[in-house]
């Protein structure tokens, strides 16, 4: 936890850093991510009270931070002495990412500690067919795009805009954290890039990972947005602002 002033020196600080590409360099690490223990998600669930909550970046002690805000039923930012933050850290293990459709077909991809994709396979149950959905191998891409091209892109951005179209905050849809076998876990964030048709550019999401057990698989749950009967463990639903920053009025943290 950190308190609301320190949190909004940390937002101030990443306005600030985001334009200057030697000192993001210095905090983005390609591979790092956040880690979201079970009482982190406890809190959360505890103090949102709307179907998406804010998450901000910010900068503390030198290092990247994401600030974790609740919301109200109306939408609006809850005021609290202090909120939940987490930092850009290494992997701990390898993951296995899994996807499900219909319960009959497997597909499993294993990110190692520095993001690489190290396996690739599916298993079959042979009395009913059924190809698997490119969800999950779509949020690997996702992620393995933002390893290979994420320095490049903030290098761009900073010189094109000065870095004031690089996200400050992400609106993340609450169902990311749901688990459907209601079992308990860490979550693991990671940054991916996917593809904005109405942006022309790539734009940086969260995708989120559950951890199923204690030997470090992932079960992938996604959100019942895609109109789909498979369940996988990554969502990337968050939208960052900027560029999407249609609700930019809500981010009361914002100096």
């Amino acid at each position: 936890m950190l308190s609301k002033e320190k949190c909004i020196q940390a937002i101030n600080i990443w306005k600030e850093t985001r334009t200057n590409f030697s000192k993001i360099k210095k905090i983005i690490d390609p591979t790092a991510v956040f880690t979201l223990t079970q009482d982190d998600c406890d809190w959360i669930k505890e103090n949102n009270k709307n179907s998406n909550f804010h998450i901000y970046a910010g900068v503390h002690i030198d290092q990247l931070i994401l600030i974790i805000v609740p919301l109200n039923k109306n939408g609006i930012e809850i005021n609290l002495n202090a909120y939940l933050t987490t930092n850009l850290t290494d992997l701990k293990d390898e993951i296995t990412l899994i996807e499900t459709d219909v319960v009959t077909t497997v597909l499993k991809t294993t990110l190692s500690k520095n993001l690489e994709i190290t396996k690739h396979w599916k298993e079959v149950d042979l009395a009913i067919y059924n190809e698997p959905t490119i969800i999950e191998r779509t949020s690997v891409n996702d992620i393995e795009k933002w390893k290979n091209e994420c320095l490049d892109w903030f290098f761009y951005e900073c010189e094109e805009s000065k870095g004031q179209n690089i996200f400050r905050a992400f609106t993340v849809p609450f169902a990311d954290l749901a688990r459907e076998d209601e079992k308990q876990g860490e979550i693991i964030a990671l940054f991916g890039f996917k593809y904005s048709s109405i942006y022309q550019t790539q734009i940086p999401i969260l995708i989120f990972v559950t951890i199923a057990d204690e030997t470090g698989n992932a079960e992938i749950i996604r959100t019942k947005i895609i109109q789909t009967r498979s369940s996988t463990n990554t969502n990337d639903y968050s939208q960052p602002c900027p560029p999407v920053c249609k609700d930019a009025k809500k981010f009361l943290l914002f100096t």
